[in-house]
C-alpha cells in the first residue's frame, strides 16, 4: 500500500453555474478553521445542531416570534400565543392576516407592550393587564415593519412613502407630525433596522440613517428624529425581511441581488458569484433573514422560499447551506434566543424547536449533511486513486448498524455520479475507526460527495488519499 497524504476538505458552499469550474457544497455543516496551529487538521466541518420539539401551536405556520424580556410570544395562524418553559401555550388573542408579521416591544409602567404589525393593522399586547388591543389611533396608518428606539415604536406605512413613530412610551398613541420622508432620493421605503441608537431606513435604491435629536424648529415644533448628515448610502434593499443586525453591523439583500454587510456606512459585498447566481433565479421580495449566534459562530441565514437557504458565518466569512429533509430550504423560518436556548419556528406548521447540538435529526426526520469537495486534478493529467480515508469523530452511538457515511464521485463535471458506497462509522466505543474507500480508479478531474444521513455525530476532520499519476 502506498503512502496517504492529506488533501483539503474544509470549505464553504460554492457551486458555480459552470459546474466543471467549481461545484463545492457544504450542506448542514459549519466550516471552522483551527485556532491552534498544532490541531490535527487545519479545520473541521462541524455538524449543525438538530431540532428537538419544544411544543406545538397546531397546524398553522409560525408567522412571528419575540422574546419579551424572558417571556416568549409566538404568532401562529391567526393567534398570538404565550409559550411556557415546557412548551405549552396560552392563547392571548387574534392577529389577523396570514403572512409574516413584524414584532417589537417597549416598557410601560409595570409591564411591557408587545407590538405586532401585519401591514394594514397593528396590535399591542400588554403583559401587565394581559390584554390585546388593536391600534385605532387615526394617525396610525398601518405598518409593514416595526422596531424600537429610545421608548419610541417606529413604523413604515403600507404605501412605503414615509416612516413614523409612536408617542414616547406608548405604542397605542401617534401624532401626524411625527412622520419622516426620504430626503436624498424619492425611492419607496422597504425596511428598517435600529442599530447603535440609529434608525436605518432602507429604500429601494438608497439607505438613510436617522438619529433621535429631539430638537425644535423655528416655529417651536418638536422634531424628534433627524437624518444623519452626510450618511446617505447609495445601495437599496430588495426584501423587507432581509435586513438584520449582526455582530455590531447590519446585513441585507441588496436591490441588485447581492448580499451586503455594512462596514460603518459603507456597504461591503459578502455574497459570492455562486450565491448571487442562485439568488438571481428567485423572487427577491419574498426573501427573509434570521441571525443565530452560538459557540463562536455568528450566522446570517437568508432564505429564498423559491430557492435555497444560505448561511453566512461572519467568523469564517464562508457560506454554507441549510436544508431540511426533502426540501431545498431550512424549515425554520424564525429564530429567537430564549430561556438560555435558541428556539426555531416552523415555516410549514406550528412546531417550535430547540436547536440541539446533541440531536442529529430534525424532530425525527433525517438531518442530511453533505460535503462536495473541490476538484481533484493534476492539470488534466490522468490520476490513479487507490484509496481515500476520512477522519471523523466516531464511537458515540449505538444504533443497530444505522451509522454510515456514504461516498460517491463524478468525473464529468457533475453531469453524472457513481452509486454511493457505504462505510460504517462504528459502534459505541469504536473510537478512531478508519473509514476507508478503496479501488477508486483513474480520472482527470473528480469531485467527491461525502454524505451522512444517519442520526449520528458527523464531524468531518480530515481527508487523506493515496493516488499517483497514471500513464
Amino acid at each position: 500500500m502506498g503512502k496517504l497524504r492529506s488533501v483539503p476538505i474544509v470549505g464553504g458552499a460554492y457551486t458555480d453555474e459552470t459546474r466543471p469550474y467549481d461545484q463545492q457544497e457544504c450542506l448542514n455543516y459549519l466550516p471552522e478553521f483551527a485556532e491552534n496551529q498544532q490541531s490535527r487538521s487545519p479545520g473541521i466541518l462541524r455538524g449543525v445542531p438538530g431540532l428537538t420539539l419544544l411544543g406545538t401551536t397546531g397546524t398553522d405556520p409560525i408567522r412571528g416570534m419575540r422574546n419579551v424580556e424572558g417571556t416568549l410570544f409566538v404568532v401562529a395562524g391567526a393567534t398570538l400565543y404565550e409559550i411556557a418553559s415546557d412548551g405549552s401555550k396560552t392563547s392571548r388573542g387574534t392577529i389577523t392576516g396570514t403572512g409574516r408579521v413584524s414584532m417589537t416591544h417597549n416598557q410601560q409602567a409595570t409591564g411591557y407592550q408587545l407590538v405586532i404589525v401585519n401591514g394594514p393593522e397593528g396590535f399591542v399586547y400588554n403583559t401587565a393587564s394581559h390584554t390585546l388591543t388593536q391600534i385605532t389611533d387615526p394617525d396610525f396608518k398601518g405598518s409593514i415593519i416595526t422596531d424600537f428606539i429610545n421608548s419610541y415604536i417606529t413604523h413604515i406605512e403600507p404605501l412605503r412613502r414615509f416612516w413614523f413613530h409612536s408617542d414616547l412610551g406608548n405604542a397605542l398613541s401617534y401624532l401626524s407630525t411625527d412622520e419622516y420622508e426620504a430626503e436624498s432620493a424619492p425611492d419607496r421605503l422597504v425596511s428598517q433596522v435600529v442599530n447603535h441608537s440609529e434608525v436605518w431606513m432602507f429604500g429601494e435604491r438608497t439607505i438613510e440613517i436617522f438619529v433621535n435629536t429631539a430638537q425644535t424648529d423655528a416655529q417651536g415644533v418638536l422634531i424628534t428624529f433627524e437624518r444623519q448628515s452626510g450618511t446617505v448610502i447609495e445601495q437599496g434593499c430588495a426584501a423587507r425581511f432581509s435586513p438584520q443586525a449582526i455582530d455590531n453591523s447590519i446585513m441585507w439583500l441588496g436591490n441588485d441581488g447581492i448580499v451586503y454587510r455594512a462596514d460603518g456606512y459603507t456597504p461591503v459585498r459578502v455574497s459570492t458569484y455562486a450565491v448571487e447566481q442562485d439568488i438571481a433565479g428567485t423572487d427577491w421580495a419574498e426573501a427573509y433573514a434570521m441571525v443565530w449566534s452560538d459557540r463562536g459562530h455568528k450566522v446570517y441565514y437568508l432564505t429564498l422560499p423559491s430557492g435555497k437557504t444560505w448561511g453566512y458565518d461572519v467568523a469564517t466569512r464562508l457560506w454554507h447551506r441549510r436544508a431540511s429533509y426533502e426540501l431545498d430550504i431550512w424549515r425554520v423560518n424564525h429564530l429567537v434566543f430564549w430561556n438560555g436556548k435558541w428556539i426555531g419556528g416552523d415555516a410549514f406548521n406550528g412546531n417550535l424547536y430547540t436547536l440541539d447540538w446533541a440531536n442529529y435529526t430534525e424532530n425525527g426526520q433525517p438531518l442530511v449533511s453533505m460535503r462536495r469537495t473541490p476538484y481533484a486534478h493534476d492539470s488534466q493529467n490522468r490520476i490513479f486513486m487507490a484509496a481515500l480515508e476520512l477522519l471523523m469523530d466516531t464511537g458515540f452511538e449505538t444504533l443497530n448498524g444505522d451509522e454510515s457515511v456514504w461516498l460517491r464521485y463524478s468525473d464529468d463535471g457533475g453531469k453524472t455520479y457513481t452509486n454511493y458506497r457505504k462505510r460504517m462509522l462504528g459502534d459505541v466505543h469504536q473510537y478512531g475507526k478508519r473509514i476507508r474507500f478503496l479501488r477508486l480508479g483513474t480520472f482527470r478531474n473528480r469531485v467527491f460527495e461525502i454524505m451522512v444521513s444517519s442520526p449520528v455525530k458527523r464531524d468531518l476532520i480530515a481527508c487523506s488519499v493515496e493516488m499517483e499519476g497514471a500513464a
